[in-house]
């Protein structure tokens, strides 16, 4: 009877192990990320907001929410100010910060498992505008080379599904002086490929860390 409980059992992980996650990307105005598994979707951003109760009416659960949103507020005027006054080497530092993370993407992670992920491009449209017809035009020829760029490269390491043949569209709008983008992506992972990618990545980010010590010692 225990050997049928525990094979069951290993049976039950290892179908969830193969199971397949969707990450889904979705941009129109404003930015959502949702996690598909099965038939359950989980929203990981924006995060949901609680139903208000009766109860949560109350003068003083609502001074203490007003309490709190003042406080958000407070922390997010800070947070700009500080930004704002950022000094140049921070801002460069953060810049390399980046960059290194994405070296570490392409370099320890995308190879050996790039084969096992499946973008799928269901839309990805921008049109470009800007106050200034010139600088619209400029703008324009450098957002249409850095997709074509950006989706090159990701076709020569993973698995890139263009859904349909107009699903991607770069557009210049010379008489809109904003420019606007209908984004709408999904990527397929199973389980176990995505707890061995976070466990490369975690160990490509400790050795280029580890080197970068080095390199200032």
């Amino acid at each position: 009877m225990i050997w049928l409980i525990l094979s069951i059992l290993l049976l039950l992980i290892i179908l969830l192990l193969h199971l397949r996650v969707r990450l889904a990307i979705r941009y129109e105005d404003d930015l959502s990320v949702s996690l598909k598994i099965l038939c359950f979707n989980i929203p990981l951003f924006p995060k949901v907001q609680k139903k208000l109760k009766h109860k949560d009416y109350s003068v003083k659960k609502l001074r203490k929410r007003q309490k709190k949103l003042e406080n958000k507020k407070a922390k997010k005027e800070k947070k700009s100010a500080e930004k704002q006054q950022k000094p140049k080497k921070e801002l460069k530092k953060t810049i390399t910060e980046s960059l290194e993370l994405i070296k570490i993407v392409l370099e320890y992670v995308m190879p050996p498992f790039g084969k096992y992920f499946k973008l799928e491009i269901l839309k990805l449209k921008i049109k470009v505008g800007t106050s200034d017809p010139a600088k619209t035009a400029v703008t324009y020829g450098l957002v249409s080379q850095s997709v074509a760029y950006i989706i090159e490269l990701l076709s020569n390491i993973t698995n890139v599904d263009v859904k349909k043949h107009n699903s991607i569209q770069v557009s210049a709008d010379f008489l809109s002086e904003k420019t606007d983008a209908d984004i709408n992506i999904i990527l397929n992972l199973k389980v176990w490929h995505s707890i061995s990618l976070a466990f490369k990545f975690c160990m490509g980010f400790l050795k280029t860390r580890s080197k970068n010590t080095t390199k200032q010692n």
